[in-house]
C-alpha cells in the first residue's frame, strides 16, 4: 500500500515502512492509497489518489500500530 504522509510525521512513517507499509513523503507525484495529515488537510486533498481512491487519515494522536489497523482496513473509527 502506498501512502503519502505529511513533514513531521517521519518517524510514524519509519515505523509504518518496518510494518510493510511504501511510505513516501507528502508532494511527491505518485498516486496513494492513503495520506496520513495533521493539520496539511488541503494539501491531503491536493494529493492524487490511486485507483480506488485514498483513505485521508488524521493521525493525530495515533501510535504506528493505530495508523497501520486503520490503513487496513481503509476506515479510521473513533477512539474512545
Amino acid at each position: 500500500m502506498k501512502v503519502l504522509y505529511q513533514e513531521g510525521l517521519a518517524s510514524l512513517a519509519g515505523a509504518l515502512t518496518e510494518m510493510g507499509f511504501e511510505m513516501h513523503p507528502m508532494g511527491e507525484d505518485i498516486e496513494a492509497d492513503a495520506v496520513l495529515f495533521t493539520s496539511s488537510v488541503r494539501r491531503a486533498l491536493q494529493s492524487k489518489p490511486g485507483a480506488h481512491g485514498a483513505l485521508l487519515l488524521d493521525a493525530r494522536g495515533l501510535n504506528a500500530a493505530q495508523a497501520a489497523q486503520a490503513l487496513r482496513r481503509r476506515a479510521q473509527t473513533p477512539l474512545f
